[in-house]
């Protein structure tokens, strides 16, 4: 056997044992995501893919083969919750011909409601989002150096986001469970965040945080800016909201 051939085979070993493994260290993470949906009594769906574009923002929106996997749904505190692993493929379609890079993934918790307006955006203020803002990236500051210094926060409505971002609310995502994670409100809508697969040693507290910006941002009952507990705040209500 040439030198030749044994490298042939020695790559061709690399890839076939790395797509095996893959293959089953997916399955053994789809296994623990149904152990902890049947532990805590939440429903295990499998895929969706009606949720791999429900949103626009990111992750969403950008990429190929865009799926939704690890689908789970239950209620906390009231809420009706989602969570799931989102894939997508780096890439872009240019006519009939398709140039994909690497797989990427996000674990998604979010109230399972249809999103709307508006929207504001919290990302954690990495050196890109440093850059972003010397460019005259948008920035809701609200005064609380803390907050401002960690979060970058776009908004569709500027005077929303202020009163949405109370102290109730700048404290709880100052928390270690938002650490690297994105937080978005679009309407009806709380999502949480963050890079790579369903992790469901931190799911059960991250479903609950998305309930608590829930309980601040959405009006507990129709037509009324009542909220479950925090008292009222006049004209707090998301417009168009039923």
């Amino acid at each position: 056997m040439g030198p030749f051939v044994a490298l042939v085979l020695l790559v061709a070993g690399v890839v076939i044992f790395t797509f095996v493994a893959s293959r089953y260290m997916g399955r053994g993470r789809t296994q623990d995501v149904e152990r902890w949906a049947e532990a805590n009594g939440w429903e295990y769906v499998g895929t969706d893919p009606v949720l791999a574009q429900r949103w626009s923002g990111r992750p969403f929106g950008i990429g190929l083969d865009r799926t939704a996997r690890d689908v789970v749904r239950g209620n906390v505190d009231g809420f009706d919750m989602v969570s799931f692993t989102y894939t997508w493929r780096s890439g872009a379609a240019e006519g009939d011909t398709r140039k994909l890079g690497l797989r990427r993934s996000a674990h998604v918790v979010a109230l399972d409601a249809i999103p709307g307006e508006p929207v504001v955006d919290l990302s954690p203020e990495g050196l890109r989002e440093k850059w972003q803002k010397l460019f005259g990236a948008q920035d809701v500051q609200i005064d609380n150096p803390a907050f401002d210094g960690q979060w970058l926060v776009r908004a569709s409505d500027e005077f929303f986001a202020r009163r949405a971002l109370d102290a109730r609310l700048a404290n709880i995502v100052m928390l270690p469970d938002f650490h690297g994670s994105r937080l978005r409100i679009e309407g009806p809508s709380v999502l949480l965040w963050r890079p790579g697969r369903t992790d469901v040693t931190s799911l059960t507290e991250r479903a609950k945080r998305v309930a608590d910006v829930a309980r601040i941002v959405l009006p507990m009952e129709k037509g009324g800016p009542r909220f479950e507990s925090g008292g009222t705040i006049d004209g707090f209500g998301i417009p168009g909201l039923t």
